[in-house]
């Protein structure tokens, strides 16, 4: 109803201008309609029925987080007035904290099982590291400071190291129930942002505009800022997790800035980032089930959650289809396939032959579905409900066969990783200056030959048009990753240090990832977000402020989220579930009731 009358004031408006202004020349009529057509743009649109269940559940969580929180200071208030009078002459009466006395060793849980703990999780969650050697560098850290013959010196800086290997991905033990649903309605608060920003659109669309001048200017100034006051020690080991969030960081910028500024010229460069994050997935996942072992339907459901949980709902809240976020899609696809590899005759995994055999069957595979014309379509036509794309596979399609080679090369990286780190160790000996001269020697030579291999790639692949350049991007996309990992690592100098602010950014891909399409931009990340009309450089200013800002948040909520709904007991996960689905099916039919009576 609301469109419509909507709609009705557009075309009056449009009929008045033709009617009383017949003399007028057509740029006068052109202008009115631009304008009537951006108020039909940001006119309202009647929500769905799965954005009023999520609505209604919103708003339950507040009622309910309310009346617990007014609840508690009642029953606080009673317990303060019903202390007893004796007590009080003997001095203040410490109050048990959530039902346990603080002051009870016997109640109190040991710090080091916490720690434990949370390491463990810690450790289950990670997907882009050798887990055992990071465990291999944090227990001499712990015998450190716990054995007194040490000196005092020795503990301090044990302790700085094992404080610099904690991580932003650390899974936290599950929060209160009060303190999930305090993270429900916030979360909802940012989704209700969503749905305003880029489905009813009460921001004007700007237009992008491309300056190589501006564009340029601020790379330089974003590496010279994070240079000069973020720059971090970390662990000296070969690709190490703060390395690799950094680079995923500065990756993550250029792709964002590559929307917001439509800087087109740049296409080549950013098909090279995501070909590297899709390396990362392979490389990642490989090297904690091969040191792990552990392919156990948790372990899934926790990668799955963090890959798709948030981008479902923010479907749902902007009414767009889940293609349209398909690195999410990538990411999960290419998951499964590691997972896969690794699970299926997982005795084979410690013989080397034999890994050669199922390194050769998985590229086989993914010749076969990706250059075999037609293929592809005929395997996915099963999951076109989730990789259709207005109305096709191709979308898919095109996505996943540009990198298609990407994870198997992470996969074998991370199978020859400890070679790689005998290699590196043999290099940097240095108990014999000539040996030491040596590996100098080889580690320049190798640079060499890489530099050159670089340069030949840069010259003949990377000027190619857009187009050209697609269908050598799959076969090609290794030089570059491998040459800047080799570089990246190439010095203990350049392996024990990181930059903070890209790395911290690094850890919210996924969030900035999602978010820049509805908070930062519009419309498919088509148009601009404007909150200051007229001061182009002041909106970006702000509009990435309010974008960090939501997607830092929206990182530690979907945290909270998996560890309250997702614990390390598939039968706490399967009643979860069941809750989930009978409250959606209730909400979405009362949804459904206030939809068909026009109550809303």
């Amino acid at each position: 109803m609301a469109d419509n009358v909507h709609q009705n004031t557009i075309n009056m408006l449009k009929n008045w201008a033709s009617k009383h202004t017949p003399n007028a020349n057509k740029s006068t009529i052109t202008s009115l309609t631009v304008q009537t057509d951006a108020l039909n743009h940001v006119g309202y649109h009647e929500p769905t029925v799965a954005q009023l269940t999520l609505f209604l559940i919103w708003l339950t969580a507040i009622l309910v987080w309310a009346f617990r929180l007014l609840r508690k200071k009642t029953t606080k208030s009673k317990e303060d007035v019903e202390v007893d009078p004796e007590a009080q002459s003997n001095g203040p009466i410490k109050l048990p904290h959530n039902g346990v006395d603080t002051n009870s060793k016997e109640n109190a849980l040991d710090g080091k099982v916490l720690e434990k703990i949370a390491q463990d999780i810690e450790n289950a969650g990670k997907d882009d590291n050798v887990v055992n050697k990071e465990k291999d560098e944090k227990e001499p850290t712990q015998n450190s400071t716990t054995t007194a013959e040490k000196p005092e010196k020795d503990a301090t800086k044990s302790t700085d190291v094992k404080k610099e290997t904690k991580t932003f991905t650390t899974f936290k033990p599950p929060p209160s129930f009060d303190h999930f649903l305090y993270h429900v309605i916030i979360f909802g608060g940012f989704m209700l942002y969503f749905h305003l920003c880029d489905y009813q659109h009460i921001f004007r669309a700007g237009e992008r505009i491309y300056s190589r001048d501006l564009f340029i200017f601020l790379i330089l100034l974003l590496f010279l800022v994070t240079t000069g006051f973020t720059l971090k020690a970390t662990p000296d080991r070969l690709i190490n997790r703060d390395q690799t969030e950094e680079w995923r960081g500065w990756m993550q910028v250029m792709f964002v800035w590559y929307h917001y500024f439509a800087a087109k010229e740049t296409y080549n460069y950013i098909r090279i980032f995501i070909a590297c994050y899709v390396w990362m997935t392979g490389f990642g996942n490989f090297s904690f089930f091969w040191i792990r072992k552990d392919f156990s339907v948790w372990r899934m459901i926790k990668m799955l959650w963090r890959l798709n949980f948030l981008v479902i709902i923010v479907c749902i809240a902007t009414g767009n289809e889940y293609m349209l976020y398909y690195i999410c899609a990538m990411h999960t696809y290419w998951f499964f396939t590691v997972y896969i590899f690794m699970r299926v005759l997982n005795s084979w995994n410690t013989d080397p032959k034999k890994m050669a055999v199922k390194f050769a069957a998985y590229f086989i595979i993914n010749l076969i579905i990706f250059d075999i014309p037609g293929v592809g379509n005929i395997v996915f036509r099963p999951f076109y409900f989730v990789l259709g794309y207005q109305g096709s596979l191709h979308e898919w399609m095109f996505r996943a066969g540009l990198d298609h080679y990407a994870t198997i090369i992470g996969m074998f990286c991370a199978y020859h990783y400890p070679n790689y780190e005998k290699l590196m160790k043999w290099l940097e000996r240095k108990d014999d200056p000539n040996h030491y001269k040596l590996g100098l020697v080889v580690k320049f030579i190798i640079g060499i030959v890489l530099s050159i291999a670089v340069v030949i790639w840069h010259q003949s692949v990377m000027w190619k048009e857009k187009y050209s350049y697609n269908h050598v991007h799959p076969y090609t996309s290794f030089i570059p990753i491998l040459a800047f990992l080799y570089f990246r690592n190439l010095f203990p100098v350049l392996r024990s240090h990181y930059l903070h602010l890209l790395a911290w950014l690094g850890k919210i891909t996924l969030e900035t990832y999602i978010s820049q399409l509805h908070v930062y931009m519009q419309s498919g990340a088509k148009e601009l977000i404007v909150y200051i009309p007229n001061y182009p450089l002041l909106n970006f200013a702000l509009a990435t402020a309010i974008y960090l800002f939501i997607a830092y948040w929206l990182f530690n909520i979907t945290s909270e989220f998996s560890a309250y709904l997702l614990p390390q007991d598939m039968k706490k996960i399967g009643i979860h579930v069941a809750i989930a689905i009978v409250l959606f099916g209730i909400y979405a039919v009362f949804a459904l009731l206030l939809k068909t009576t026009h109550i809303i």
